[in-house]
């Protein structure tokens, strides 16, 4: 399928589906560059005082009797990512489906630079994926590095990073399970649903995680 993008927008697609086999990124010890060269992966200090907000953020566009629908959220930080930036005005996400989701890249950057008051050393991008796989699409390959483009002319000095945070379909009440970072992903439980969340720089190299207590 192919998506047309207007102006700085993007579309980002969840095309993989449950079931397929697919190399987990937490399994790869090092990633390859563009030349060739093995080299260690990047390591993102997280605050755990943020993984509730994302919780609540997800889980919070569900509707009783209604699909899931995919939202899209923002975390920043300097040598920690310690803020939580929630996208509900209507200017950043402009339209969301179970599968995609429309949103505004200048006006994400404007919402970091209110909530912030100033730019920070890092910023990550993140979209869901309701009933799915915390791995990119090929859609979502080619769109990190558009949302990538406007973040460096829009907020120079800023490391742009990404996230798919998968969360499962609604389950019968159980125990929340604590967050757990392992590789690139926070996995955890709430009441609910199980989440799980997978971090990649822009040209799709996995990122790994800690969890620093707040």
């Amino acid at each position: 399928m192919k998506i047309s993008i207007n102006g700085e927008s993007e579309i980002i697609i969840k095309r993989k589906k449950r079931g397929n086999k697919t190399k987990l990124a937490s399994e790869q010890a090092q990633v390859i560059d563009s030349f060739g060269s093995k080299t260690r992966r990047c390591t993102l200090s997280f605050s755990k005082s943020i993984i509730e907000p994302m919780e609540i953020r997800t889980e919070g566009v569900f509707r009783p009797r209604m699909q899931d629908v995919e939202t899209a959220y923002g975390i920043s930080g300097d040598e920690i990512l310690d803020m939580f930036h929630k996208f509900t005005s209507s200017e950043v996400i402009r339209e969301a489906t179970p599968s995609a989701i429309y949103t505004t890249t200048e006006s994400k950057i404007e919402y970091i630079w209110e909530e912030r008051g100033e730019s920070p050393k890092m910023v990550v991008d993140v979209h869901t994926h309701p009933g799915g796989i915390a791995e990119l699409s090929e859609e979502d390959r080619s769109t990190m590095k558009r949302i990538a483009h406007v973040f460096k002319e829009k907020m120079s000095g800023t490391k742009i990073l990404f996230g798919v945070h998968a969360v499962s379909d609604e389950k019968e009440m159980g125990k929340r399970i604590k967050p757990e970072a392992m590789g690139n992903r926070i996995k955890w439980r709430s009441l609910t649903r199980e989440h799980e969340i997978a971090f990649y720089d822009e040209y799709s190299r996995p990122l790994d995680v800690i969890i620093r207590e707040p």
